[in-house]
């Protein structure tokens, strides 16, 4: 293992309505700190190598093995213990509600050990991953189990019609039957945060795809680009969902953090 490699896949097609992509990291032991940047969907990690560290104000965390990643509103700082290997399935936002299968917002600024909601089920998927050589096998694996948590599932096609208008940088509706205290609550359960919320984490993570556009000079027109008024306005959202700024966050060493907002 040389160097950090991070590769994404299209889901298999019945996951495709649930699924925005299956990604996969791995990558030499490197404790260098990796501040996380939301993106507005949530997160199925299987660490088949050794779990990260998230790092606290007192003490760190070790992660769970196979854990449920819900939206992040906060600073997140993970510190690999050793080589990292990880398959990741990111999930559309309005089906957290439904993989869990506990409100959306349990899941909130947290990491869920998921052997403690869904039980050896969780716990299996982990053995059986790491027994395989094959990543191919390794995803297909991941994908039956993701697959088994929606046969049954109930998607609220209000939310994910809000949800895909804000990933689309277009105004979510609310329903017109319900009152907008209800409207976000609802939203709420399946999701995680609020439509306003969830506008503006995909608004920050938009930055990171500005940044990298050939013809984007630096992050005054990264930030105008990605709807921001000014740069003030995006450095407080740097400092509020990454706990540093842009320029901190740029000269951090290639690792993961890197890798899942594709610079």
């Amino acid at each position: 293992m040389n160097a950090p490699t991070y590769n994404e896949y299209a889901p298999a097609a019945a996951l495709a309505p649930f699924v925005h992509c299956i990604w996969t990291f791995t990558a030499p032991s490197d404790e260098t700190p990796q501040r996380i940047a939301p993106d507005g969907r949530p997160e199925l990690i299987v660490h088949y190598r050794k779990p990260y560290r998230e790092r606290g104000a007192t003490r760190d965390v070790v992660q769970p093995p196979v854990l449920f990643a819900g939206q992040l509103t906060r600073p997140l700082t993970l510190v690999a213990q050793g080589d990292a290997a990880v398959i990741g399935v990111r999930f559309h936002a309005f089906a957290t509600r439904a993989f869990l299968g506990i409100d959306a917002s349990a899941a909130t600024d947290r990491r869920l050990d998921l052997a403690s909601l869904h039980g050896d089920a969780a716990v299996n998927l982990r053995s059986d991953v790491r027994e395989q050589d094959d990543l191919r096998r390794c995803i297909s694996i991941v994908e039956t189990y993701v697959q088994g948590r929606f046969e049954r599932a109930e998607i609220d096609v209000d939310v994910r019609r809000a949800t895909q208008a804000v990933m689309e940088h277009r105004q979510p509706v609310a329903p017109a039957d319900i009152s907008e205290r209800q409207w976000q609550r609802r939203f709420k359960r399946e999701v995680g945060v609020s439509p306003r919320m969830l506008q503006t984490i995909v608004r920050f993570r938009s930055v990171f795809d500005a940044i990298e556009h050939p013809q984007t000079t630096g992050w005054v027109e990264a930030s105008l680009a990605a709807g921001y008024f000014d740069q003030p306005q995006m450095a407080r959202d740097f400092r509020r969902f990454l706990g540093c700024t842009a320029r901190e966050w740029a000269a951090q060493k290639a690792g993961l953090a890197t890798a899942l907002t594709g610079g």
